[in-house]
């Protein structure tokens, strides 16, 4: 068997990934129950949020996936990576609008 590039990225990915998301499905269950009220800001931070953690979980099944083209290991990483920063960005601002959201109102 062929040795697999991208070995060494995986156990950090998925733990960094794991953590991120924990916290992530945390506080998105708090966002659910504000969202209930009749405001657009909730709304607005759960499609960033849900965004976020579809390309979090996208990039996890990506580096988890032994079954790709191990001579363009570097472009498919490349792409994992992009979904990955993709996800906690969208995750960020989410959060930061939470952040913001809640200083607007006290």
């Amino acid at each position: 068997m062929e040795k697999d590039p991208i070995f060494k990225y995986r156990q950090p990915f998925v733990t960094a990934a794991g953590i991120i998301l924990g916290f992530v499905l945390n506080y998105t269950v708090e966002i659910v129950k504000i969202a209930g009220k009749d405001q657009r800001v909730p709304y607005f931070i759960l499609v960033f949020t849900l965004t976020g953690i579809a390309l979090l979980i996208t990039s996890v099944f990506r580096i988890l996936n032994n079954r790709y083209d191990h001579r363009n290991a570097d472009r498919y990483y490349r792409k994992t990576l992009f979904f990955f920063l993709s996800g906690v960005i969208l995750v960020s601002l989410g959060a930061m609008l939470r952040v913001i959201r809640i200083i607007v109102l006290t």
